[in-house]
């Protein structure tokens, strides 16, 4: 019995085996490697050796770093607008489609596209359309009469944050649609029925069964946008490349050009794990709502 739990298990581990190298290689290596590095001073211009200075990154990244710190603000002045922005409009949309209403399926495939977008894909396209004398919205506010002169969208701080915040909103806002779609698809119809007999209005059935209801999707759908939100590099590289002065600079973007401008390789190591701690809060925070709600349902 003993022999035959043993050999048991040498064939799970057999058969894992390709999927533990594969995460040895490629997750837990480069991870133990970049964390190594935030205790070295390696200049990629100058090559090896690397010399050992501590905690030295960890410090100047927090006491004597001001463009990290603007970093954060700036990562939260797109994350929090472009969120919010997000959960409304996905969140009408679909009580839009949770009625009865005729082609709701195609509808709802044709707004999911945006999503299916690659980030890179969806920059160009909107590099493009927000180009100012051949871009595709300049040319047709200027045909409708509502601009006399080519428009730079990425002028001023305001007008390149708002550029991307809505490249953002309108890729990610489908995703936002679809988790609050299945929460709402899922929210038992006796409760609105009920509501119907109270003689509850539209208003009262949404504020006090749908959102209450909601709640817990909306949270996790909120939680997954944010970890996302925080690592936003390719829309910063491809529209603005962190400009103009800097106003649109995230930790992502900030960390690309500490490793590939500056060629600081240990001190962008250690401006990563700063990303790797923050989505690791936000999973941990996802974690616990799912187990409280899987608690509350049990």
């Amino acid at each position: 019995m003993f022999k035959n739990k043993l050999s048991s298990r040498r064939e799970a581990y057999f058969f894992a085996s390709p999927a533990l190298f594969l995460i040895v290689a490629f997750v837990i290596f480069p991870l133990g490697y970049s964390f190594y590095l935030t205790f070295q001073n390696y200049d990629l211009a100058i090559g090896p050796p690397a010399e050992y200075v501590g905690v030295d990154n960890y410090r100047e990244m927090l006491l004597d770093d001001v463009r990290f710190w603007r970093a954060w603000l700036n990562t939260f002045i797109i994350i929090f607008p472009a969120i919010t922005v997000q959960l409304l409009l996905g969140l009408g949309i679909a009580l839009l489609l949770n009625r009865p209403i005729r082609g709701r399926a195609f509808l709802t495939s044709l707004l999911i596209i945006p999503s299916m977008v690659s980030p890179v894909s969806a920059a160009m396209v909107w590099r493009m359309l927000y180009g100012v004398k051949y871009g595709g919205i300049n040319n047709f506010f200027r045909q409708v009469g509502l601009l006399d002169v080519y428009f730079d969208w990425f002028a001023t701080p305001a007008r390149a944050i708002f550029s991307i915040i809505a490249v953002e909103v309108w890729h990610n806002t489908s995703f936002m649609m679809i988790v609050l779609l299945a929460g709402l698809q899922s929210i038992p119809q006796e409760l609105y029925e009920a509501g119907e007999v109270d003689g509850a209005s539209t208003w009262q059935k949404f504020w006090y069964i749908t959102l209450p209801l909601l709640k817990f999707t909306m949270i996790v759908a909120l939680l997954i946008r944010m970890i996302d939100l925080t690592k936003i590099f390719g829309l910063i590289f491809l529209l603005t490349f962190g400009g103009p002065g800097g106003s649109t600079q995230t930790v992502a973007f900030t960390t690309y050009l500490s490793g590939f401008q500056d060629f600081r390789i240990s001190y962008a190591s250690t401006l990563s794990y700063v990303i790797v701690v923050g989505v690791f809060i936000l999973t941990l925070i996802f974690q616990k709502v799912s187990r409280f709600r899987e608690g509350e349902e049990a």
